[in-house]
């Protein structure tokens, strides 16, 4: 996926490691309702798509 980074504020790994210690990328507990679920769901998913921002701001970075 292609992104326009020179508009992106820059996406630092503090903040990512934050992120993804808060909301984890895991199965939820039998315990937990639907909307709960969705929620975390939604959360992982901005995390992915600043992950793929932040490796292409490195990409960039290196000249790749």
């Amino acid at each position: 996926m292609e992104f326009n980074t020179q508009r992106l504020p820059f996406v630092d790994d503090a903040l990512l490691e934050y992120l993804e210690r808060l909301h984890p990328d895991q199965a939820p507990e039998p315990s937990d309702d639907s909307r709960k679920i969705w929620m975390n769901r939604g959360a992982v998913g901005v995390i992915r798509h600043l992950r793929l921002l932040h490796q292409e701001q490195r990409k960039n970075m290196l000249g790749e």
